[in-house]
């Protein structure tokens, strides 16, 4: 009696594992295939570029590293693309507003302003000044002037222009 229902119990063990088309299921390899799919998912995000941090007085700057180097100096900071010319000089000072700061440049240098996060820069491209472009943004609270300029450009919207005036931030 106990050998019947050994068989009836094996029996029905190989029947649950029998699927209505009458194919056995490989639970195993339905486990094993939803693994490697959260494991190539996983592979697949790209790292993200390690980025530099500086902080220079009142501002900070934090760039890719793998694109850009900062270079520190006593009044200013120096921005400079890698494998390229393209450079920017970043330079702080105070100023009782940023009207005063920008007076200095003829209505039709100015550009859209670039809005970038909580920052609204002022845009102005000048062939009489030291350099072609230069962007403003201004800390009300401390009353003084950020500056990111350049000589290599005059297109208010280049994508590196934009990456650098991003990675520009006020330090409280």
């Amino acid at each position: 009696m106990n050998k019947f229902f050994m068989i009836l119990a094996v029996i029905s063990v190989a029947g649950m594992s029998v699927n209505c088309n009458g194919k056995t299921a490989d639970v195993a390899v339905v486990n094993e295939d939803e693994k490697v799919t959260v494991e190539q998912e996983k592979v697949e995000e790209p790292a993200p570029e390690p980025e530099t941090y500086y902080h220079y007085s009142d501002y900070q700057i934090t760039l890719p590293t793998e694109k850009w180097e900062v270079n520190i100096a006593y009044s200013n900071s120096g921005i400079r693309k890698k494998g390229s010319k393209l450079e920017f000089e970043v330079k702080h000072w105070d100023s009782p507003s940023l009207e005063k700061a920008i007076a200095k440049y003829p209505a039709e240098s100015r550009h859209d302003d670039i809005v970038i996060g909580d920052y609204t820069w002022k845009v102005f491209t000048d062939d009489n000044d030291y350099f072609k472009m230069c962007c403003y943004i201004y800390n009300t609270e401390k009353k003084y002037v950020v500056r990111v300029a350049t000589d290599d450009l005059t297109d208010p919207n280049n994508p590196d222009l934009h990456e650098v005036l991003e990675g520009v931030r006020f330090v409280d």
